[in-house]
C-alpha cells in the first residue's frame, strides 16, 4: 500500500513539476542553417547535346556551362571549397612569370623566389621586391608546397573522384535545398549552430526571437548553445574573365526575431505579391548587354499568416580575385555585403517597398597597366519570408540567375520546422556593369523547451527514489 501511495505521489509531483515549468517558460531549443544560394540556375532544360559529362544510361550527353539552360545550378555561400583547375599556377615557392621574367597571371613560366624574396610577407603586409605579388595564402596549397587544383562546379549532382568524369554527374533536374543529391559546391558550408529562442505562445505560428551569437564560440568542437557561425574559405572554378577567385567567409548571426505579420508582409497588408525591379539607366553607359528595360527583378508571394523576420549576420563574407584585363591582373578584394542579407527594407501601408542599399567600394590594382580603379558593389537586401520569393538577373554579366525558393512552418505549438527565404541582389559598377542575384536560406528546427527538461529531469529522479522505496 506504502509503495502505491508513493508512486501516485511520484506521478502527481512529476506532471506538477513538468506542467508548472512549461507554462512559465517561454524559451525553445533550437538547431539553425543559414545558406546562400547564389549565381544559380533553375530553369532546367531537358535537350542533349555533344560533349559534357556522360550520362548514366550512357549515349548522348548533357552539356552545361554557367548560364545555360540544360543543368540546374547553384553555388552555396559561404564555398568551403577549394574549385579552381587552373590556380594558383605555380609551387607556393614561386610565382607566374612571362617568357622574359616579368610577372604575367598567365605565366607560362614561374620565377622561384630568390633568398632575398623569401620569406613571403605575412598576410597585408608590404611586399618590398621586384616579383609581384609575392603573398600566397599557404590554404591554397598542399603541404609539399603545390598548388590545390580541384575541378568541381554548381552544376554536378554530386562528386564523382573518377578520372574520365572527375565532376560526377549534372543536374538535369531541379535539386531543392537539403537534397541529398546535391554536389558539395551546391551544398556549400553553411553557417550552423544551436542555441536558445524566446518564444510567444499562443496561436500558431509562434513568434520566436533569439540574441545574436557570441562572439568567441566557446567549445568549437562541441555543439553547443552559442548560436550559429561559420568561418571557412573557398575558391571558384576558373570563370573567366576571372583567373582565380578566393572567398572567406568569418560570420555569424545576430539577433533575429519573426514574427506573424513580419517580414515583407503586416497581417492587414491588403496585397499578396511585392515586386522590385532594376532598370537600365543611361549613366551606365559602359554597361554590357540591352540598353533599356528591366535588367534585374525580384518577386515576393507572402506565405500562410504573412510570417516573417529580420536577422542579418555579423562578419563578412569577402573575395580576393584576379581580374584578367590588359594582359595583367587587376587584384581587388572586398565584402559583398551578405552580412545586410535579412535586413528590414522601408514598409509603407503595411508592405515592404524598398530594400534597405548600400554600397561597398572594392578597390583595385592592375599589374599590367600599373593602375588604380575601383568597382562600386551596391548590395540591396530583403527581409525573411515564409513565403515564394523569385529572382531573375540573366540581362548583364558573367551570371545569368534565375532562381525560386519557398519557405514552409510546419510547427505545432512552437515545435517543429520553419523555413525563411530572402532575396539577394546585388548590381556591380566599374569598368563593366552588371548584376549577380540569389536568394539565402535559413532554416530552424525547435525542439522543446529547456524548462520541460528540467522537468523531464526532476521526474525522473521521483521516480528513482519511488524505486529505492518499493525495492
Amino acid at each position: 500500500m506504502l509503495g502505491t501511495r508513493l508512486f501516485v505521489l511520484a506521478l502527481v509531483s512529476f506532471a506538477l513539476v513538468v506542467t508548472s515549468v512549461s507554462e512559465v517558460s517561454a524559451q525553445k531549443m533550437y538547431k539553425g542553417s543559414w545558406i546562400a544560394e547564389s549565381f544559380g540556375n533553375d530553369k532546367v532544360g531537358v535537350s542533349l547535346q555533344p560533349g559534357g559529362a556522360t550520362t548514366p544510361s550512357g549515349g548522348y550527353t548533357y552539356k552545361c556551362s554557367a548560364g545555360a539552360s540544360a543543368c540546374f545550378q547553384a553555388y552555396g555561400m559561404p564555398q568551403g571549397r577549394m574549385c579552381n583547375p587552373l590556380a594558383p599556377r605555380c609551387n607556393l615557392s614561386a610565382t607566374p612569370v612571362d617568357l622574359t621574367g616579368n610577372f604575367n597571371p598567365q605565366g607560362p613560366n614561374c620565377h622561384v623566389l630568390t633568398a632575398g624574396e623569401l620569406p613571403r610577407p605575412a598576410k597585408g603586409g608590404t611586399a618590398t621586391f621586384g616579383v609581384f605579388p609575392l603573398y600566397r595564402n599557404p590554404n591554397f596549397f598542399t603541404a609539399s608546397g603545390a598548388p590545390k587544383t580541384t575541378y568541381c562546379n554548381g552544376y554536378s549532382s554530386y562528386y564523382s573522384t573518377s578520372t574520365s568524369n572527375p565532376n560526377g554527374y549534372y543536374a538535369t533536374t531541379y535539386l531543392g535545398p537539403g537534397n541529398p543529391q546535391r554536389g558539395y559546391v551546391m551544398k556549400g558550408a553553411p553557417i550552423s549552430g544551436s542555441g536558445i529562442a524566446s518564444t510567444t505562445m499562443g496561436a500558431d505560428p509562434v513568434a520566436f526571437s533569439f540574441p545574436a551569437a557570441v562572439a568567441t564560440d566557446l567549445h568549437p568542437n562541441v555543439p553547443d548553445l552559442n548560436g550559429m557561425r561559420r568561418s571557412t574559405y573557398g575558391e571558384f572554378s576558373n570563370i573567366p574573365p576571372y583567373l582565380y577567385s578566393y572567398t572567406y567567409a568569418n560570420l555569424r548571426n545576430d539577433a533575429g526575431a519573426f514574427v506573424a505579420g513580419g517580414g515583407f508582409f503586416s497581417g492587414a497588408a491588403t496585397p499578396t505579391k511585392a515586386t522590385f525591379v532594376n532598370k537600365f539607366t543611361a549613366m551606365a553607359s559602359t554597361s554590357t548587354g540591352t540598353t533599356s528595360g528591366t535588367i534585374a527583378k525580384v518577386t515576393v508571394k507572402r506565405g500562410a499568416n504573412s510570417f516573417g523576420g529580420t536577422m542579418k549576420l555579423l562578419g563578412t563574407l569577402t573575395t580576393k580575385v584576379c581580374y584578367f584585363y590588359a594582359g595583367g591582373c587587376s587584384l581587388g578584394e572586398g565584402d559583398w555585403g551578405y552580412e545586410h542579407i535579412g535586413a528590414a527594407g522601408a514598409k509603407a501601408a503595411g508592405v515592404v517597398t524598398a530594400p534597405f542599399t548600400t554600397s561597398i567600394v572594392i578597390p583595385y590594382y592592375n599589374t599590367a597597366l600599373a593602375t588604380k580603379h575601383s568597382t562600386t558593389a551596391v548590395a540591396s537586401r530583403w527581409p525573411w519570408t515564409t513565403g515564394t520569393v523569385t529572382v531573375s538577373a540573366t540581362v548583364r554579366g558573367p551570371h545569368k540567375t534565375f532562381e525560386v525558393r519557398k519557405g514552409f512552418d510546419t510547427r505545432s505549438a512552437g515545435i517543429g520546422s520553419v523555413q525563411l527565404v530572402s532575396p539577394i541582389l546585388t548590381t556591380w559598377l566599374g569598368v563593366v556593369n552588371f548584376e549577380t542575384a540569389g536568394i539565402a536560406v535559413l532554416t530552424m528546427e525547435f525542439v522543446p523547451e529547456p524548462g520541460v527538461l528540467v522537468g523531464l529531469v526532476a521526474g525522473l529522479s521521483l521516480l528513482g527514489v519511488l524505486y529505492r522505496v518499493r525495492s
